[in-house]
């Protein structure tokens, strides 16, 4: 005696049932869904059908569901709109993603990066933060050679800086320096090998 209950309530609606390749116009071609990848044919004319299909997605989705972990063997045939060996190749590159990275735990104070940020985030800048940007362009402007004798265009910005009359000199190495500039695009003297 059967102590079921008889299904009598409606099917819930399936991609299977919207899909391109269910419809009765495609029935004598449903061999090309199953084609080998090497009959160009079957192929082309299937993914053409895949293109307009509205379950597309789906299909794709339970294709790739369905033959994760199976051996190449096993995977074969026209799924959502790709055949097996690009179905392959698509769940290669989304396993070959990186997983996003985690967000980096904000600079401490009391450094350049924390002192940039607050600048960007137009935050209030503390004294530690200042110090430290203050002490890193100290260690930049060490670092640079700067020429300050009299006869160079840094000896002629020297003597404006500190309110003197420039001697002539100086005055003659900035007056050679911008003409370079204007002539070359650059105030530094060429040398033979970059007049070359």
């Amino acid at each position: 005696m059967n102590t079921r209950a008889p299904n009598t309530l409606p099917r819930p609606a399936d991609w299977r049932d919207t899909a391109a390749c269910a419809d009765e116009r495609y029935k004598p071609i449903a061999d090309f869904w199953h084609a080998n990848d090497s009959d160009t044919t079957a192929i082309r004319t299937a993914t053409t059908i895949c293109g307009h299909c509205p379950a597309r997605e789906a299909c794709l989705t339970a294709a790739v569901a369905e033959e994760k972990g199976a051996g190449d063997q096993y995977v074969w045939g026209v799924r959502g709109g790709l055949t097996a060996a690009q179905r392959r190749n698509l769940v290669k590159r989304v396993q070959k993603r990186r997983a996003p990275r985690a967000p980096k735990p904000p600079a401490p104070c009391g450094t350049t990066a924390a002192y940039d940020r607050h600048i960007r985030d137009r935050e209030p800048i503390d004294d530690a933060c200042r110090e430290a940007q203050t002490e890193y362009r100290r260690k930049i402007r060490s670092r640079q050679p700067r020429s300050t004798e009299c006869g160079t265009r840094g000896g002629y910005q020297k003597h404006r800086r500190n309110g003197e009359q420039a001697c002539d000199p100086c005055r003659q190495a900035n007056a050679d320096a911008d003409r370079r500039l204007r002539n070359t695009g650059t105030t530094k003297q060429l040398t033979e090998r970059s007049a070359a």
